[in-house]
C-alpha cells in the first residue's frame, strides 16, 4: 500500500490565508457589534439650585358647609360666617349636644377640647392658637402642632402624611396631604378594625382542632 503523497506546501499556505482573512472579518465584524449595542456614557447633571414647589392639599383659607338645597335643587354651600354672624357666641355650649340647633349630630371626641379651644370666636371663618391669635384654616395644621408634635415632627421630616411626587425637589414637584384630610379634626383616631381572616397556618389549625405537634 502506497503512503500518502504529502500535501503541497502551496495549498497549506492558500489554506493559512483562507483562515487568516476570516479570522480577520469575524474580529472586525463582532467589534463593530459590540460598538452598536454598547449604551452610550450620558451624564445628567442636575442643577441642585432648583427646588419645585410641594403642593399640601388641605383646606381652603374659607371653608363652607353644606347648606339647604336651592329653589333649583342645587345642593348650596355657605361660609361658617354666614349663620355665626347673626348670633352672639355661647362660650357656655361646649359640645355638639349643647347646641339648640345646626351641629347637633357632630361627632366630637378629641379629649377635653371644646369647639372654641380650636375655633375662634371673633371670626368663624378662623382657627383660634392657644395663644388667642387667629390662624387660617388654610394653614390647619399650625393648629394641629401645638399638641400633635411628635406627629408634625414625623411629617416635617416625610414620614407622616402622605407623599406623592419626587422626594428630590431638584428632580420635580411633590404632593403632600394636611393633617385633616385623612383625619377628622373632631374625632382624629381611626377607628378599631377587625382583621380579615387569620393565616392558614397548618400548626395553628392542628392547635385549634386539639391535635398534637
Amino acid at each position: 500500500m502506497k503512503a500518502s503523497p504529502l500535501i503541497a506546501p502551496a495549498t497549506i499556505v492558500a489554506v493559512a490565508i483562507v483562515f487568516a482573512s476570516g479570522w480577520w472579518i469575524y474580529q472586525r465584524s463582532f467589534a463593530s457589534f459590540q460598538e452598536a449595542s454598547a449604551p452610550a456614557n450620558i451624564e445628567v447633571t442636575l442643577d441642585k439650585s432648583i427646588r419645585h414647589e410641594v403642593t399640601i392639599q388641605g383646606t381652603p383659607a374659607t371653608p363652607t358647609v353644606l347648606a339647604d338645597l336651592s329653589k333649583s335643587g342645587r345642593q348650596t354651600e355657605v361660609a361658617c360666617t354666614t349663620c355665626h354672624t347673626t348670633r352672639s357666641p355661647q362660650t357656655d355650649q361646649k359640645l355638639p349636644e349643647d347646641l339648640d340647633e345646626f351641629h347637633q349630630g357632630l361627632k366630637k371626641q378629641h379629649g377635653s377640647l371644646s369647639c372654641l379651644s380650636c375655633h375662634n370666636a371673633d371670626n368663624y371663618d378662623t382657627l383660634r392658637l392657644a395663644d388667642g391669635s387667629a390662624v387660617s384654616f388654610e394653614n390647619t395644621m399650625q393648629l394641629c402642632a401645638q399638641c400633635h408634635g411628635p406627629q408634625f415632627r414625623d411629617y416635617t421630616n416625610g414620614s407622616h402624611g402622605g407623599m406623592n411626587g419626587y422626594w428630590d425637589l431638584s428632580r420635580g414637584p411633590r404632593t403632600r396631604n394636611a393633617c385633616n384630610v385623612c383625619h377628622d379634626p373632631h374625632a382624629p383616631a381611626y377607628p378599631q378594625l377587625i382583621p380579615v381572616f387569620p393565616p392558614k397556618d397548618i400548626e395553628l389549625i392542628k392547635q385549634k382542632q386539639g391535635h398534637p405537634h
